[in-house]
């Protein structure tokens, strides 16, 4: 199978037959992050009666002319909590913002456009009230009936406070997907673990993906190590297939005598593809198993690559388990330095970015040469620069991942 574009590579996960999960049904204060499953209605008008958005005082429209020859007098206060109070012909009520409108107004003069003498009010010079002023009428915030947060949409700060406002306490989300970790190699000891010799080199892959997937909105499920056995490896993946929604592996994705867990990938799946013409991260498979049609993502075993590649294809294979429409945060930003590169293939390389009077702007001083081991590369205030030229010039445009952005 030849190697595909990177932007091949994604149309295929978008068009592959990923079955989506199931949902549950939780308190709306813990949904947080989470993918609404439903549908959301208003349930009555909001506001359900005229309410002051101001600090001022409520009069009849009808009477200004009145109001500006004779004041209208303050017959009582209406503080924010009141019940319907009823104003009085030709007089005015102090009204708090937030507050009932009383009966019978309908305009609100600010505190700022009257001079109060004796109990009275009178318009400043110049002050012109119109019909409505300052006040929120029935309805203008939504309609009973109206559908204020579609299916599919991740749910935020701002939509807790919906859901409350609206009286929610449990809504339907989509589960979170549980994706499989496997990393596989001879040469991996975990963190803590004393090192017997220096071909050894820490699980990074493990914790790195675990985090991603968290910060993504799954449910991370770690696997042993299965040290480039390929009897352990089949079984791990065949418990990996019955408990997870998504398989994601690191290692063994080479033509090395003991990278087998792409030989346990092809066994039973059908390949979608099978090396991207990317730098870092040309190995990836993505495919789909016969039996349960779950995704398989499998990654070099490079931390860099690693991280580079599960976040550029596992979130639109997240989108789809999630029945979400998703994209790259893609922006343009401006060289601080030329750029040579003498791969033919598209690079995503490590950058600084900042954001310099509205534009974004990049440079790659200080960052090391871009391997794909190098995870130190991705830390700090970094983005991705898509290079697909050989040759760029100082001050010039090009796209940028926004890669650490992952919400």
């Amino acid at each position: 199978m030849s190697k595909i574009s990177f932007y091949e590579a994604i149309q295929k996960i978008r068009d592959s037959n990923i079955p989506s999960i199931g949902d549950e049904i939780i308190f709306f204060g813990n949904s947080l992050d989470r993918v609404l499953n439903e549908d959301i209605f208003a349930k009555e008008d909001m506001p359900l009666f005229p309410v002051s958005s101001m600090d001022g005082y409520a009069f009849k429209i009808e009477y200004l002319e009145y109001f500006r020859q004779n004041g209208l007098e303050i017959s009582q206060d209406n503080p924010a909590g009141s019940d319907f109070i009823e104003l009085e012909r030709y007089k005015a009520i102090k009204t708090f913002t937030g507050s009932l409108m009383p009966k019978n107004s309908d305009t609100l003069v600010i505190v700022e456009s009257v001079e109060v003498k004796d109990n009275k009010i009178y318009l400043r010079e110049n002050i012109q009230p119109k019909q409505g002023d300052w006040v929120r009428q029935r309805g203008d915030n939504y309609r009973s009936g109206e559908m204020l947060l579609s299916k599919g949409c991740k749910i935020t700060p701002y939509e807790i406070g919906l859901l409350a406002e609206l009286n929610y306490a449990f809504v339907r989300v989509r589960q979170k997907p549980k994706v499989g970790i496997l990393v596989s190699g001879n040469e991996i000891i975990e963190v803590g673990e004393q090192r017997k010799h220096f071909g050894q080199v820490r699980n990074t892959n493990q914790h790195l993906l675990r985090a991603m997937i968290e910060k993504m909105g799954g449910v991370a499920v770690v696997y042993k190590n299965t040290h480039d056995n390929l009897d352990d490896i089949r079984e791990i993946f065949s418990m990996m297939l019955r408990e997870c929604d998504f398989i994601v592996t690191t290692g063994g994705m080479s033509k090395g005598d003991y990278d087998f867990t792409q030989n346990v990938i092809l066994e039973n799946s059908e390949v979608i593809f099978q090396g991207v013409d990317i730098k870092p991260g040309k190995p990836t498979i993505f495919a789909i198993d016969k039996n349960t049609n779950k995704p398989i993502l499998g990654l070099s075993g490079n931390p860099n690559a690693v991280a580079t590649t599960f976040y550029v294809f596992g979130k639109f294979i997240f989108s789809k388990l999630l029945q979400q429409e998703e994209h790259l945060k893609i922006v343009n930003a401006i060289t601080q330095e030329e750029i040579k590169k003498k791969d033919l293939r598209m690079e995503f390389r490590s950058c600084f970015i900042k954001l310099v009077s509205g534009k974004y702007e990049i440079s790659f001083m200080q960052k090391k040469s871009n391997q794909s081991a190098i995870i130190n590369n991705l830390c700090g205030e970094s983005a991705l620069a898509i290079l697909d030229k050989d040759f760029i010039d100082k001050n010039q445009e090009i796209k940028v991942i926004l890669f650490k952005e992952f919400d």
